[in-house]
């Protein structure tokens, strides 16, 4: 370690004085305007990687400049023209280039802030941070995208950047002298290199809480940040029952509207998703939800303040519940159920005042579903009202304290109409930590409130549950520990508007790390990580496992990485949920297993990865085997294609399979199956970038599952297994019942053009093909081409936003 360097470095941060401009700055990549030669110029960049604390092994100088518009900087990055990495990539992709960033904490408390990027070839890439930011400048509201500008220049030595940067863009007192958290960052492609003007502690937490200063701005003002991005849209869709279809015309609009200097009003008027990508669909044999990633930008963007919590999980907005407002007659049933609720508007309120207090406010209104109901004997039809008009509300309080401690109040509501549920649940967490950011205490307590009601909206039934957890970390420095424990009653419920796969836990965690940061023989860095869990169920309070484990990850000086994980579940474990039925419980033998991953170096055209697993249960002669090899091949400065394939077999294992009912409905039997579950994954992305601004991108997956049952066991309530009688096969039809052969197939191709700041033109085509039977003897190319010949279900939306600025719209009218 670099002498004072872990010690000094957050004590000292870097500051200059910032340098008001009268002159007009052309943003095209060239530094003459006189002005420029006013402004301090900072430089003596400090590397974070691969040598934290060395400094930057190429010269970087930076000059930052205002007026009562917008934020000006420029940079020059010397190096030679050949050893930059300049390549063409989408907006919000950085690949591999080279690239420079500024961030910004217009609070200076080093907790929120956003951070602005860009590659030599041009483009950009912006984001958003909270809770000072993850140590990774990149894991932060991605979703974000600003309105500002930039241009760029390469030179035979050297290579510029110049940036406006709108008091749109950000959010900052009203005090009449400010001063600003800031940072800049350089990334050399070719020395693989990541360096700060002012140092990033690897040892430290957190990003914008080591970020230098800028001060003395004057008397600037948050202008009227009202933004319109009205769209329209048109939809082709086509199937293999229907055909084509009349196509949709859809029009809408999201607005922004800044309240005041710290708050702004985001708006979605009817909504259009059609072009968001497609779930990676997978076969669940678990009993437990599977998450699924949010793809709709209004929900991913600015949402930062309402996950701290953990409550929400903006799927839940716009899907179905599997409600039914009425009582139906024994001789109906449903025959079409609808598989989302349409968005009718949706809004949030998010900003933070000059005390630190954040506030935030969602809320959400979905429209009615309706089911198709059959009469059996008469085979007459009708329509029911599935889910009620629904409303989605979260409020959010969260302090900043001092230390890059907060404290945050979160209440989720979901309230419908007519006699569906309705839920209530709040939050408090903390993190406080000390003055040497060395030391952070952590914890959580929620409180959960679902009424529901019966089909008549009578008999109103309150179940209310509680989570808590508290934890205590040793967060920097060479060695790093912690404890925590985690609690959730069984009636614990979040999943109105949060995710929750089961409640009913109490975990018991600890860890110990040993982290080296600096270059060390063949090694840039490696960590050495042990942790062990113990876990009960809530109720009954009873042990259901404990788990052991040991991490190794290096990174090699020739810049390829390699991780290496043992796992150990010593003792027998017991699984309360497996069998769908509170009474019985599936007792697991001990298992062990080894995990192993290399790849690399990611600067060369070709990257390559690959990792291998297998664990065991040897009283059940259970073999898990899994392999992912990733390929990655750059073409020139515009193309990329990568390829990855992920096969697992988990043989013999053991899981629910079905219950046996007597002719009275009692239950006479839970049967546990002995099974291989063999899951092929094979995904293909591409794209073809043709400017800074235009591009198409190209993604097919197939996923394949099979799952083939050997024998069948009956689960007593004394927790055994016994060997069954029940052969899982149809006397009739000698159909295996339970035997899956399960498919997938997703294309997602986009072009995309970005024609104007803020606006753009999107084409998007979305084919899905999916399968599910019982043929689990096929050959892969069978079994591919029976899934390509399945029905299937095309869409093609074309749709145009446009982005208008309030302020620009006023200045063209007032010249006029």
């Amino acid at each position: 370690m670099l002498l004072g360097y872990a010690t000094n470095a957050q004590q000292s941060r870097k500051s200059f004085e910032a340098v008001r401009t009268e002159e007009k700055i052309t943003i095209d990549g060239v530094i003459d305007e006189d002005i420029w030669c006013q402004a301090p110029v900072q430089t003596d960049f400090v590397q974070n990687s691969p040598n934290p604390g060395a400094p930057a092994s190429r010269k970087t100088e930076v000059r930052f400049l205002y007026d009562d518009n917008a934020i000006y900087i420029s940079a020059q990055l010397f190096d030679q023209k050949e050893e930059v990495f300049n390549l063409l990539t989408n907006r919000d992709n950085i690949g591999n280039s080279d690239y420079f960033g500024v961030s910004f904490d217009p609070y200076n408390a080093g907790l929120n802030g956003v951070g602005l990027f860009v590659t030599v070839a041009g483009v950009q890439y912006d984001t958003r941070y909270s809770n000072g930011g993850n140590s990774s400048i990149w894991r932060n509201d991605e979703a974000w995208n600003a309105v500002w500008l930039s241009s760029t220049k390469v030179y035979d030595d050297y290579w510029v950047v110049e940036m406006k940067i709108p008091y749109a863009v950000l959010r900052f007192n009203s005090k009449d002298v400010q001063n600003w958290g800031i940072n800049f960052v350089r990334q050399n492609s070719s020395l693989n290199e990541a360096s700060f003007w002012n140092p990033i502690d690897p040892q430290i937490d957190g990003y914008l809480n080591q970020a230098g200063v800028v001060t003395n701005i004057k008397n600037v003002k948050a202008p009227t940040r009202l933004f319109f991005y009205p769209y329209v849209s048109t939809v082709f869709n086509r199937s293999t029952a229907t055909g084509f279809t009349q196509p949709q015309l859809n029009g809408g609009m999201d607005i922004k509207y800044g309240i005041n200097d710290a708050f702004t009003l985001d708006m979605t008027l009817i909504p259009d998703f059609s072009g968001v990508r497609s779930d990676n669909q997978v076969l669940n044999l678990s009993p437990f939800e599977v998450r699924f990633d949010e793809n709709r930008q209004f929900f991913t963007e600015g949402v930062e303040l309402f996950n701290k919590a953990g409550l929400f999980y903006s799927r839940r907005i716009g899907g179905t519940f599997g409600n039914i407002t009425e009582q139906l007659a024994d001789n109906e049933e449903v025959t079409f159920s609808p598989q989302a609720a349409q968005l009718i508007n949706s809004s949030k309120i998010t900003g933070r005042t000059n005390s630190g207090l954040g506030i935030g406010f969602f809320n959400a209104i979905t429209d009615r579903t309706f089911l198709t109901v059959e009469n059996t004997e008469t085979g007459t039809t009708r329509e029911v009202e599935g889910d009620p008009m629904t409303n989605f509300n979260v409020l959010v309080l969260d302090q900043n304290l001092k230390n890059n401690s907060s404290v945050t109040l979160t209440n989720t509501s979901v309230l419908r109409a007519k006699n569906g549920d309705d839920a209530n649940v709040t939050g408090f967490n903390f993190s406080l930590n000390d003055k040497n950011l060395n030391w952070r205490t952590s914890g959580f307590v929620g409180y959960s409130r679902v009424v529901s009601f019966d089909d008549n909206g009578d008999n109103k039934n309150v179940a209310t549950g509680v989570k808590y957890n508290l934890g205590i970390r040793k967060s920097r420095g060479k060695y790093q520990y912690g404890i925590s424990r985690n609690v959730e009653s069984d009636t614990y419920d979040i999943n109105d508007l949060g995710f929750l796969r089961r409640p009913n836990q109490i975990e018991h965690r600890a860890d110990f790390s040993m982290n080296q940061f600096n270059p060390v023989g063949i090694f840039n860095n490696y960590r050495i990580r042990l942790q062990g869990q113990y876990n009960r169920l809530f109720n009954p309070n009873t042990f259901t496992n404990m788990d052991l484990g040991l991490n190794l990850n290096f990174n090699f000086k020739n810049f390829w990485g390699a991780n290496i994980d043992f796992g150990l579940n010593p003792g027998n474990s017991f699984d309360y949920f497996e069998a769908r039925q509170d009474g019985y419980v599936l007792e697991r033998p001990s298992r062990h297993d080894v995990r192993f991953n290399i790849n690399t170096d990611s600067r060369k055209a070709i990257r390559v990865s690959a990792r291998y697993s297998i664990a065991s249960r040897p009283d059940w002669g259970q073999t898990d085997n899994s392999l992912n090899f990733s390929t990655r091949v750059r073409i020139g400065e515009r193309a990329e294609i990568s390829h990855n394939i992920d096969q697992s077999l988990r043989s013999q294992e053991r899981g629910y399979a079905t219950k046996l009912y007597d002719e009275n409905d009692n239950l006479q039997s839970v049967i546990i199956g002995q099974r291989d579950v063999n899951t092929l994954t094979n995904t293909v992305d591409a794209r073809y970038i043709f400017t800074n601004r235009m591009g198409v991108t190209f993604r097919v997956r197939h996923y394949w599952s099979t799952v083939e049952y050997q024998q069948f066991y009956d689960l007593s309530e004394a927790d055994e297994l016994t060997s069954s009688d029940y052969t899982g096969i149809d006397p009739d039809t000698l159909e295996k019942l339970h035997d899956r052969n399960f498919n997938t197939f997703n294309i997602d191709m986009e072009y995309n053009w970005q024609f104007a700041p803020g606006s753009e033109i999107r084409a998007i085509w979305k084919r899905s093909i999916g399968s599910d039977d019982k043929a689990t003897d096929l050959n892969f190319f069978d079994n591919f081409n029976n899934t390509w010949t399945a029905p299937n279900v095309d869409s093609i939306t074309i749709r145009l936003v446009y982005f208008i600025d309030y302020l620009n719209v006023r200045n063209i009218f007032s010249r006029s």
